[in-house]
């Protein structure tokens, strides 16, 4: 018999739902009251659609009553487990308009930044799977913490770093942070790989082929990211970013998978954060010898973008982030608009969720990787 009910992400959400899954409250997706309205026959889900909205704030209003400068205080604040992301997004879009050109050192440190934050996001929903070995969640959280703690030693915050500017970054680390931070990842690199084995084992605990999106499902729901990279899609946008460094670095690859499911997509997250940790050290060593030389360019006190309709796109830790600008020449935009990859993510759990037992359907869901808010906007 097949019966009607309202799963809440969040355990938190228990007034307007059935019942809630048990996922930590640290875990990334349990932030922003999404909810699941799932048939059910036999303790297997039948149907599920995702029902968002709860989290809508009109980002997409406030852009248009922000000047250009102000507007990058407002695009960090989307996917936040990676904020520098919206930052470096936004700037990219008008630079690319303007015709500006980063200075070698900046364009070395914002690929930098874009790792350290790619660690610290894919950390985090490691962190946030229900795994069933404790000692492996706060391993995953503490690896996560040093990365954040130390990033917050430059950046002056936890969540919204705000060091882009146009042309640029507001400032340069120091030599001391840059050598650090290389200390850092090569520590966390070891400690990431000593836990593998453990990781290994719990990963096999998990039912094979649950939760599975096939590369037909990826073009269907337009995912990008490691959620289609599990899947066998083999885009990565950051290989064809020629504004920043990511050509000149030789440990840079390109992580993919076939099967895509559960397993998968946590072995990928995490093969994803050990390359990242490559690319970083080989960043430090690029930028050391270049940190005292310009981070930015001069720009006049107000920027006014030329008339014209404008797109760019990034490839954030979640998938790829397209920004769409409509400018009229004056100081403000007259549309800006924001295409998360996390939207995408939250709806192809229609697909990943047909047939999963109910004491599976947490799995699956902290498996993919998303901010609620970021698709609510």
């Amino acid at each position: 018999m097949t019966t009607h009910a309202r799963i809440g992400v969040s355990s938190h959400d228990t007034a307007r739902n059935d019942w809630v899954l048990n996922l930590p409250d640290h875990s990334p997706v349990t932030h922003g009251m999404l909810q699941l309205d799932v048939e059910i026959d036999n303790d297997c889900v039948v149907t599920a659609e995702p029902l968002l909205g709860s989290m809508h704030r009109g980002a997409e209003k406030l852009f248009e009553s922000r000047d250009y400068r102000q507007i990058l205080s407002l695009a960090n604040r989307h996917e936040w487990t990676s904020a520098i992301t919206g930052e470096i997004g936004v700037a990219q879009l008008i630079e690319n308009e303007l015709g500006i050109v980063l200075p070698e050192t900046a364009a070395w440190l914002r690929t930098l930044l874009l790792e350290v934050q790619r660690i610290t996001s894919h950390l985090a929903f490691l962190a946030g799977y229900p795994w069933d070995d404790e000692v492996l969640n706060d391993q995953l959280r503490d690896s996560r913490e040093v990365w954040v703690t130390h990033l917050q030693h430059f950046t002056g915050g936890r969540m919204h770093p705000m060091v882009t500017v146009f042309g640029g970054l507001s400032h340069a680390p120091s030599t001391q942070w840059l050598t650090e931070l290389k200390e850092l990842a090569l520590k966390s690199q070891t400690n990431l790989r000593n836990l593998s084995e453990n990781f290994g084992q719990q990963l096999s605990t998990i039912p094979h082929n649950l939760g599975t999106l096939t590369i037909d499902d990826v073009t269907l729901f337009s995912l990008s990211g490691p959620i289609a990279r599990a899947s066998g899609w083999q885009s990565d946008l950051r290989a064809q970013w020629l504004t920043l460094k990511y050509h000149a670095v030789e440990s840079f690859t390109v992580t993919t998978a076939q099967t895509g499911d559960v397993a998968t997509r946590l072995q990928l997250l995490l093969d994803e954060v050990l390359v990242s940790h490559s690319v970083v050290i080989e960043c430090v060593e690029a930028c050391l010898p270049i940190i005292d030389q310009p981070v930015n360019v001069l720009l006049p006190k107000v920027i006014r973008v030329p008339e014209g309709r404008y797109t760019s796109s990034i490839e954030t830790p979640l998938g790829i982030a397209q920004w769409y600008l409509e400018s009229r020449g004056d100081k403000y935009p007259y549309r800006l608009k924001l295409r998360p990859s996390s939207l995408h993510s939250i709806l192809s759990l229609s697909h990943a969720l047909k047939g999963v037992a109910l004491d599976d359907v947490a799995k699956v869901v902290a498996s993919l990787p998303f901010i609620c808010g970021d698709a609510d906007r």
